[in-house]
This record gives structure tokens, sequence and C-alpha cells, in this order.
């Protein structure tokens, strides 16, 4: 008995056919194998009366469903093995209505790819889950919508535009959160405080501490009194006095474990980076995956993975080492777990000696990735805390030692913290003071978003899937709506612009409140708690009297073009940067269309040009 089995990536297939032998057939759909159409009401692909999406074969995917359904048919059984997610719900659907195999498929779901996973997957087939089916359907039809007719709008309404303008559910959400930053920093006004430091002998020093400040200040120093404190330690003794000693024992925080938004944030590259080595981990290197799937949003272990996991702990390092409970949150979706390593005991140098082809990136996720899961089945460390109060005069001073009662979960940190030697000060003791050191500090703006602090924010706030958040970052990159430097996400004049016009005119859409409400909607429509219909007929009565009006009451603006320090050797007009059709940029005269002078422009020269432009 033949069985064709269809997953997603094709990178998934020799490894899923190894496992499961010749009986099994393994064939890949490549990602989505159907997309909306552009005919219709707007060009949307949509039956705005009934809320039903129409949908055409991908560019390239005739032959591949031809091939399938061949296939299809001289096997007994279909597996669909789709990823287990919305989105692989959908494709799943898609593959069982154009196969036309709906009385012979089953549908199966894995979070990783190992044998065991994959068998147990076989052992409880089911169908596809409609609910879900729905859910991304309504997810489509609202991304379309808003994305083709605000993108039509925008395009409009700016000239001059770096790139073809867009806009979206989610992207916009995220242009908005730079642009937000952006703005706070620019109207960010600085306070002013000072600090004082006693600096004593073998490099113990002791921080000025006044607690009737708040929690967060407790060691400032207003400006209304840095005078007077300045000019009693002009004169003052150069000691300070023990008066308090306390010591206790803190257990340091638990970790959870990796959920996506959590692994952009800690990882070290960029969000496509890290997108790419966390699929190639989870896809492995020929006889299974690495990792489980990293596109999810639980923080939540197994059960049986954690019993595993606490043997394997036991044995190299002792009972005492298993956590007595693993920190998940509550609310995560039960059909995923947190990302961990499929085999507890593949450490990371096993995994590099093991998979030598593993490349530096993917070397270091798979180290971060174990490193966390590790961590937050290790019981946490203790540290005894010793804090000294001391006081000159009516000043008060204090400082903390730390050290390391029992190593917990540190015990697999290669970052081990340096930890300063105990004085061992009596109470009562008079501390010499080489010098009381002022320093003039002033409060910083909050930082400007990276690509992990954007995706972490966007998860938090709950505007859409994990699984789709490095898309968006790079597509608000891609647009020119934001550059990176040094990691840090700084809006451009054209990203202000296009928010601008979209949270003028769309404010009641492009927020964050209703991107939140419009994705737990989409929850509700997979648990069958509401209908599609229901959820887009008020979103479309919204958006589309808002767009109405929008139409004539957003107001055009013209970008300045970027201009060169030479004039065009036709008729002696300003040349400026230009794009053709496809967005490629050359040097063109301000007076097109009655010049028609142009010229190529080198990478080199226009980075020069923009970082000029971007420095004005």
């Amino acid at each position: 008995m033949k069985t064709l089995v269809i997953v997603e990536s094709p990178n998934k297939v020799n490894t899923i056919k190894k496992i499961l032998g010749e009986d099994y057939i393994v064939e890949a759909s490549v990602g989505h194998i159907a997309k909306l159409k552009t005919s219709g009401q707007y060009g949307l692909g949509i039956n705005i009366d009934t809320w039903e999406p129409s949908y055409t074969l991908e560019k390239g995917k005739k032959e591949l469903i031809k091939k399938l359904k061949t296939l299809a048919k001289k096997c007994d059984r279909i597996f669909i093995a789709t990823d287990p997610d919305r989105e692989g719900e959908a494709i799943g659907e898609h593959l069982v209505e154009y196969l036309d195999v709906k009385d012979k498929y089953n549908r199966i779901k894995y979070n990783e790819i190992t044998k065991n996973a994959i068998l147990k997957a076989i052992e409880k087939p089911g169908l596809i889950d409609y609910n879900l089916v729905e859910a991304q359907k309504a997810r489509r039809m609202l991304d379309r919508i808003i994305g083709f007719r605000l993108s039509y709008l925008i395009n409009q309404k700016i000239s001059n535009s770096p790139t073809k303008a867009s806009a979206g559910r989610v992207q916009s959400i995220a242009l908005k959160l730079v642009v937000d930053r952006e703005r706070e920093i620019e109207s960010f006004i600085p306070e002013q405080y000072f600090k004082l430091e006693a600096l004593c002998q073998s490099k113990v020093v002791a921080n000025y501490i006044n607690s009737n400040n708040p929690s967060d200040k407790r060691d400032w120093i207003l400006p209304s009194e840095i005078d007077a404190i300045k000019k009693h330690f002009e004169t003052a003794k150069k000691i300070i006095k023990v008066i308090d000693i306390n010591v206790v024992d803190k257990k340091m925080a638990s970790v959870t474990p990796l959920k996506q938004a959590a692994l952009y944030k800690k990882s070290p590259y960029s969000a496509q980076v890290t997108q790419s080595a966390a699929q190639k981990l989870y896809e492995g290197f020929g006889d299974g995956g690495l990792i489980s799937y990293p596109r999810t949003d639980s923080s939540r272990l197994s059960q049986s993975f954690i019993d595993v996991a606490k043997i394997y702990i036991e044995k190299q390092f002792g009972k005492e080492y298993i956590a007595s409970e693993v920190k998940g949150f509550s609310g995560d979706q039960d059909a995923h777990e947190a990302i961990r390593p499929t085999d507890i005991e593949l450490t990371p140098e096993k995994a590099v000696a093991l998979y030598p082809e593993m490349t530096k990136q993917e070397y270091a996720i798979y180290k971060l990735i174990y490193k966390i899961t590790m961590q937050s089945l290790i019981s946490q460390p203790i540290r005894t805390i010793k804090t000294y109060t001391y006081e000159n005069g009516e000043y008060k001073f204090k400082n903390n030692f730390s050290s390391i009662k029992f190593d917990g979960y540190y015990i697999i940190d290669d970052e081990k913290e340096v930890e300063l030697n105990d004085p061992n000060y009596e109470l009562n003791q008079e501390v010499k003071v080489k010098e009381f050191k002022f320093t003039d500090h002033e409060t910083k703006p909050a930082p400007r978003y990276t690509d992990g602090s954007l995706i972490e924010m966007l998860d938090k706030i709950k505007v859409g899937r994990p699984s789709t958040f490095a898309t968006t970052v790079k597509i608000i990159k891609d647009r020119e709506y934001v550059v990176s430097k040094s990691s840090s996400l700084i809006p451009t004049v054209f990203g202000k612009n296009v928010i601008d016009k979209l949270t003028t005119s769309f404010s009641n859409i492009i927020n964050e409140e209703y991107t939140a409400k419009v994705e737990d909607e989409l929850d509700l429509i997979a648990e069958e708690k509401v209908s599609k219909n229901i959820v887009m007929t008020s979103f479309w009565e919204k958006f589309n009297d808002t767009f109405d009006k929008a139409k004539d009451t957003m107001e055009k603006t013209i970008l300045t073009q970027i201009a060169l320090e030479e004039s065009c050797p036709e008729d002696s007009g300003i040349l400026v940067i230009r794009r053709n059709k496809k967005k490629q940029k050359f040097v063109g005269c301000k007076n097109f269309p009655n010049c028609k002078y142009t010229r190529s422009i080198s990478n080199e020269e226009l980075k020069v040009l923009e970082e000029t432009k971007d420095e004005e």
C-alpha cells in the first residue's frame, strides 16, 4: 500500500523519506499553491457579498499539481503534512481541493522533524481544521483589502517616492511604532542629575543613596541639592562609617523557554538571518531536525520532552540541578511548543562536529536555543547578597557584594559574572575614602528599535502572528520607510510621510488597539465563536466609509529629490536621483520630460549622496 505525503518545504523531503521508507512517496507543495485573484470589485479577488475569496494557481504550480494528482491516483492514502499553523492549514485545504482527494486524505501535524514525531503523527491522523481555514481566509482578505486599497491611495498622494509605497495591516503598525519612537526621541527633554561615589581602597566603591527619592532614582542628586552636598564633602573627613550589614540569599529569576519573538530579541543577528538559520535547523541536515517548529508563539515545553531532559540533567549534573517547575506562560497555544532542541543530548559542540556544514549563524542560533532550553529546565541559582550601608554626616552610601551559593543554571553559562571580593567590613568600622567623586548625568530617551526589539513589541501588543514579523521588518526596510544604522531602525522622510497620511486619514484602522482586536477576532473565528462573514462585514463598513472620505481629504505631498552638485550637460538644469518603472535609481534632469538626459549611478556615489542628505 503506497502513501503520498505532501509537505511544504522541499528541504524536508529527503529527511522524511528516510524516516518513512519505501512505502511512502514524499513530495513538497513549495509553499502556497494558490493565490488570490486580482479580478472583481477593486481588483481584490473577493466576493464582497458572500465574503468568499477567489483563488488561482500560483505561477509555476500547474505542473506540480498535475504531478501530485497523478501520484495521488496511484496511492491509497494521502497525508497532508504542511506546517502546523494557520497558513499550513490553508495550504492543506487547497491541496485537498485541487487534487480532489477529499475521500482519501488525512491531516498530520508534527512540531519537529524526527522519527518519533513523524511516526506519532501518522498514528493519530486527523482532518483539515476548517475553522482554522476560515480564519486564514479572513486574514488574507483583510490583508488584501488594506494592502491593495491603501497602497493605491498612498501612491496617488505621494510624488517622487523612492520606492512604490505600500500599506498593510501589520506593516503599517510596525512603521508607526518606529516613527512614534523617533518622534519621542526628537521631543525628549533631558533631565540633569548627579551621582556621588566614595572611592575606597581595593577597588571598593560605595554609592550615595537618598532613600527619600523614588526607587528608580535612589542614587540621584538633584540640581537643587548638588551645591549643598558638594560643600559638605569639600571639608568632610575622608571616611565612611559602616552603620548596617545585611545578608540575604536570593534565588535568581527562572528562565522562560523561547518563543519566536524572544528568539529574535536575543539573537545577535537581523530578523531575516535569524529566521533563515532557525528554519534550516528545523529542517535539519539530512537525518532529522535539530530544533522544534520555530514559528511559534508558545513558551511551553511538552511533558515528554521535560521528562527526557530531567533524566539527562540528573545524569550530567546531579538531581539537585533539576528545576522543580518549568516556566511557561498561560494562554500559549497547546498545539505548539516553545523552540527547543529535538535531542537534549545534542550539545552545540556535538552538533557542529556532527554537521560540519553548519554555518556560523546556524551554530550561534542553535547554541542560544540549547542554552535557554537547558537553563529553563535547571534549578535557579542562589546568590548570597551582602549589603553594606555607610554614612558620612547626614549622607548615606551603599554597596553590594554577591557570591554564588548554588550555581544552578550558571553551570552551563559560558559568560561568568565577575565578582568583587567582599572586604568583610565590621559594624561601626570607619572605611578610608581616597576620593568623593561627583559625576554629571542626564536622562536618555528610550532607545530606537532594533529588528529584535520591534518584533518583541509587535508580539507584546499582539497585532499579528510571530511567523510574519521578520517579513514585516524586511518589508519596511525594502520600501525604504526605515533604514538600519548600527542595528537601530530609523524612519526616513518617506516613511514618516506615509505613516502620517495613514494615521491622519485612517486613525480608526491604523492603530495598535484595532489591529490587535482584529487578531483576536481571527482567533475567535478559528475557535468557531464568531463567523468570518460577521468579522469581514464589520470591518468593511468601517473601512469603506473611511476610505471614501480619505480620497477627498488626504493631502498630496511631493517629496524632495536628492540633487547632485552638477548641472545637466544638455540644458544646464539640476541633476537629481530618479527611478525607473522597476524603481532602479539613475541620474536624470529635473526638467524631465522636457529634457531626457540620463546616466547611471554607482552604488558608492549613491551611498555618499544619501548619507549627505541624511545629515542635512
